[in-house]
């Protein structure tokens, strides 16, 4: 009988999960730092009380990006409105 390491499976609802980020992240929305934040400091605990990441180190990494680029682009919407109120 073959066995599949559960890391090399892959987890379609992380991968929309992190799509979901990526989008929010670019419509400068708050979802995309709150699913970026997840993605990146996420920890389960397993059943011998040791604490391990939710998400791989790749998932993480992709965290990490959206959680920049949710900033970077909110940001950015608030000072182009701030700018266009003034105007």
């Amino acid at each position: 009988m073959i066995r599949t390491n559960a890391s090399q499976k892959i987890d379609h609802s992380t991968r929309n999960y992190i799509y979901t980020g990526y989008l929010t992240a670019i419509f400068g929305g708050i979802l995309g730092l709150v699913i970026g934040w997840d993605l990146m400091k996420k920890k389960r605990t397993l059943s011998t009380g040791e604490k391990v990441f939710s998400y791989s180190l790749m998932d993480r990494q992709h965290g990490a990006r959206i959680l920049i680029l949710a900033v970077i682009c909110f940001i950015l919407l608030l000072t182009l409105t701030i700018i266009a109120l003034d105007s």
